[in-house]
């Protein structure tokens, strides 16, 4: 007789709770395993769905911000032609040197649909 076993010949049905104990402890694993898939994946959409509209809003931004640089670039290139050397014209507007070429440089770029490339340049501050 095994040590383990109840002298009662018990042994099977101990054995067979042992089994069923195990089965239910693996079904309640693998359950709380797919929860926290489910709630994983949750949060990486939501993660998605903010970057995205974080994205949009700084591309946005940048879009403003581009043209609005390109409207000052155009008006100072005028502000120059109208008897103005550049320097004078930066002084005029309160700007250094080398912004006001920066932006006439934005002024004689064409618009584009997005932005994009005068975005690029508006934030770094070169191309």
């Amino acid at each position: 007789m095994n040590e383990k076993e109840p002298a009662d010949g018990a042994g099977g049905a101990t054995a067979m709770a042992m089994n069923e104990i195990r089965q239910q402890a693996r079904k309640s694993a693998a359950e709380r395993v797919a929860r926290l898939r489910e709630q994983r994946a949750d949060l990486v959409k939501k993660q998605e769905e903010l970057s995205a509209t974080v994205m949009t809003a700084l591309a946005e931004r940048d879009a403003v911000i581009a043209d609005s640089e390109r409207r000052a670039g155009a008006a100072l290139k005028e502000l120059a032609s109208s008897g103005l050397n550049l320097a004078e014209a930066a002084q005029w507007c309160d700007l250094v040197g080398k912004e006001a070429a920066r932006l006439v440089r934005l002024a004689a770029q064409p618009a584009t649909a997005d932005g994009e490339a005068m975005a690029r340049e508006t934030v770094s501050g070169e191309r």
